[in-house]
């Protein structure tokens, strides 16, 4: 079985990024990450 993967998502740009962050770098807005699992 393998180990789940999961990315977050900018909600304003769609920027993505391997771990939260709190601040985005694409869009610089804050608390904007969601968690999705990756297939």
């Amino acid at each position: 079985m393998s180990k789940t993967k999961s990315a977050f998502f900018c909600q304003d740009c769609g920027h993505e990024s391997p771990k939260w962050l709190g601040k985005c770098p694409g869009c610089h807005s804050w608390y904007t990450l969601i968690e999705e699992i990756k297939v």
